[in-house]
């Protein structure tokens, strides 16, 4: 399932080879919402990873997965209410074997909301 222009679109973004920097914005009618939860809609862990996996694959140009989970911390809760636009950095990516390492973060002008560390290979 790819989450971007249905889940998610991008506003603008700055790339370099080894950083970018993301605005997005979160769909509220998107049917994740209704599921999670009615009526108190938080923005899933998992789909937090997911957009993050894509904006990597959208970086360097190829179909990457997440392979390893350094590190991943919550801080804040993400809702597409009070929080539909957010930055995804991404920082620190390296050439790891075949893949990526990268550092990411995932904050508004106010609030860090999760940090991340990560390995990203090539989707076989």
């Amino acid at each position: 399932m790819t989450l971007q222009d249905d889940y998610f679109r991008i506003l603008a973004a700055q790339t370099d080879n080894t950083a970018a920097t993301y605005t997005i914005a979160l769909n509220a009618d998107h049917c994740i919402f209704k599921a999670h939860f009615p009526g108190n809609p938080i923005t899933p862990g998992v789909c937090q990873l997911g957009i993050v996996e894509e904006l990597m694959s959208e970086l360097k140009g190829q179909p990457l997965r997440i392979s390893h989970i350094n590190s991943i911390k919550y801080m804040h809760l993400i809702t597409p209410t009070d929080h539909a636009t957010f930055d995804v950095q991404l920082t620190r990516v390296q050439a790891v074997g075949d893949g990526y390492s990268v550092q990411c973060l995932l904050k508004d002008e106010v609030l860090s909301f999760t940090k991340m560390s990560l390995i990203l290979s090539p989707k076989q």
